[in-house]
């Protein structure tokens, strides 16, 4: 027989596992709570909240004691946090060869800063603030590849930007993901760059965003080929020329959607999808 005060299943949130919570408050009452990633993401300091249709303004983020104050606001601008990622590899778990790319399955320790954020209405940027929140670092699991070394040289000779297309195949495969396995886009985090410690060199990584993984990188190495052959077509399908929400720019991305190259995205993915066993010509990149 259970004696507490309170119902087990109000101390357990849906969205993370994390018992680092905050609370939301306004004039004394509590309007929600979030995990730590979450108010980081859309509670810090001078960031516009929507609650139930209520427009908010953070005044304070006690980090000590989790409390977050919010006042009633009618700015007509809103806010969008920027972020960094850092990933260290911890232990390889398993790695297979797809064509001339390696795929790697592990535990990794992952490092989100919010350094700042901009301050936007009707798509111009007003100003940029700075924000002075301590790294979120948790250990979990990720799927990655790393492209062959003449790859870089290949995408620049196409006259493509090769840190555009790893940062565009990073997103895209995000979006396809919910297609294959059982999460949302919001659920993982990304991770791509032209030359990594643990791969040396280039290297696109996908990871569970919560705190010991829950399956869905692991996932995705299993059906890692059905994964491209579909986030292939989804890039090569989409009839924008320089890419769109539709294929390859995030509405969660910490670096707000730059640099992203469409047609070094298309080629990797060709690359990637031709290494798994299909064939498919790129036709929104024919000149």
């Amino acid at each position: 027989m259970y004696s507490g005060s309170r119902r087990p299943h109000d101390l357990v949130g849906l969205t993370s596992i994390s018992r680092d919570s905050f609370r939301i408050v306004s004039n004394g009452r509590t309007l929600e709570t979030m995990n730590r990633g979450q108010a980081f993401r859309e509670a810090h300091l001078g960031a516009v909240l929507l609650h139930q249709g209520e427009q908010y303004l953070v005044d304070s983020m006690d980090l000590s004691h989790g409390i977050i104050r919010v006042s009633p606001s009618e700015v007509d601008y809103y806010t969008r946090p920027l972020k960094s990622v850092d990933i260290t590899v911890r232990q390889v778990r398993e790695s297979r060869l797809v064509g001339d790319f390696t795929l790697t399955f592990g535990d990794v320790e992952v490092s989100e800063q919010y350094y700042a954020y901009k301050i936007i209405r009707n798509d111009a940027i007003l100003g940029i603030e700075p924000l002075e929140l301590p790294p979120l670092v948790f250990s979990t699991k990720s799927v990655w590849f790393t492209p062959p070394d003449d790859l870089e040289k290949n995408l620049h000779l196409a006259g493509a930007d090769p840190d555009g297309g790893l940062h565009g195949t990073e997103h895209a495969l995000i979006a396809m993901m919910p297609f294959h396995v059982l999460c949302d886009r919001w659920d993982l985090g990304g991770l791509s760059v032209p030359a990594h410690p643990a791969t040396g060199g280039p290297a696109v990584f996908v990871y569970d965003g919560i705190e010991g993984g829950i399956g869905l990188s692991e996932k995705a190495y299993s059906i890692f080929e059905d994964l491209i052959h579909h986030t292939a077509a989804l890039v090569r399908e989409c009839p924008c020329e320089e890419g769109c929400p539709a294929c390859i720019y995030s509405p969660k991305c910490g670096n707000d959607n730059q640099p992203l190259d469409k047609k070094g995205t298309a080629l990797i993915l060709e690359a990637l999808s031709r290494a798994c066993g299909g064939d498919f010509s790129v036709k929104t990149m024919e000149n």
